[in-house]
């Protein structure tokens, strides 16, 4: 992501086809904008979100981003016809300079990112949920893997979803190509936020922003960084990292907040 985003040209600067972006304060909202295509994963919308991603990442002010979908599906996956070509563009976010693989793009992102869920998420649309640190959903809402029933299979999806539930788990889902809903979804940590509607989405959103915002920057990004690199990672070299907190300007504010018994000031350095 680092070599992808090399300048500070602000978002504004840009067309944007498939993805609209708002700032607010310290979180960027980011919500795919196609419903008349479900928003299916274009390659155009797929470059656009790497950008935001890219940008929100190196924008030292910027804490969180919020992802939403516009339209009564919250994503249909990929959109096959698109990246055989024929797709008319007048996105004029600079290209990626690599094929963008939203795993390793979502994985890669290292602040906390919040899928609010307001519509049904099918196929390799999965991907953007598995990618997210947090999942607001309604119970009800639907997740689907029908590619099989295509004479596809979920590959890629199916390996994110070994890293929450049992590989067989995994695989029987791909093979039946079945739905479920939120709530069953919830207990292998895929939700992490269930509500009763989807216009309760937005406020708990909200709510767990106030109570993200507590928390270090820098202690969290180092968190994520560690979360995605657990099953590399040694004991040695996670203490490593906790001696490299220790000493951040963010760590003396928060053991001095302790004693002082006030809100710490975080700088996220």
């Amino acid at each position: 992501m680092k070599a992808y985003f090399e300048h500070t040209d602000p978002l504004e600067k840009f067309h944007w086809q498939f993805l609209l972006w708002e700032r607010q304060k310290d979180t960027l909202f980011l919500t795919l904008n196609a419903p008349e295509r479900r928003n299916a994963l274009n390659p155009i919308l797929l470059n656009e979100l790497a950008y935001a991603l890219a940008y929100a990442q190196y924008e030292s002010e910027l804490r969180f981003v919020r992802l939403r979908a516009a339209g009564e599906i919250f994503c249909s996956g990929a959109d096959l016809k698109a990246f055989l070509g024929g797709l008319e563009q007048t996105s004029t976010v600079p290209p990626s300079q690599g094929p963008i693989v939203i795993d390793d793009l979502l994985s890669a992102f290292e602040k906390p990112l919040i899928a609010e869920v307001t519509g049904d998420v099918l196929a390799g649309g999965l991907l953007l949920i598995t990618g997210a640190t947090f999942v607001i959903a309604p119970r009800s809402c639907r997740f689907s893997l029908p590619e099989v029933q295509r004479g596809l299979f979920p590959f890629q999806v199916m390996k994110a979803l070994s890293a929450f539930m049992p590989r067989r788990w995994a695989l029987n889902w791909c093979l039946l190509g079945a739905t479920y809903t939120a709530e069953q979804l919830a207990p292998w940590g895929l939700i992490t936020h269930l509500v009763e509607t989807k216009e309760e989405v937005f406020p708990a959103g909200e709510t767990l922003i106030e109570l993200l915002r507590l928390g270090a920057p820098l202690a969290m990004q180092k968190g994520l960084f560690a979360y995605r690199r657990l099953d590399a990672l040694s004991h040695a070299e996670l203490n490593a990292l906790l001696m490299e907190l220790v000493q951040s300007e963010d760590a003396r504010e928060g053991i001095l907040a302790f004693r002082e018994k006030r809100s710490p000031v975080w700088k996220g350095r």
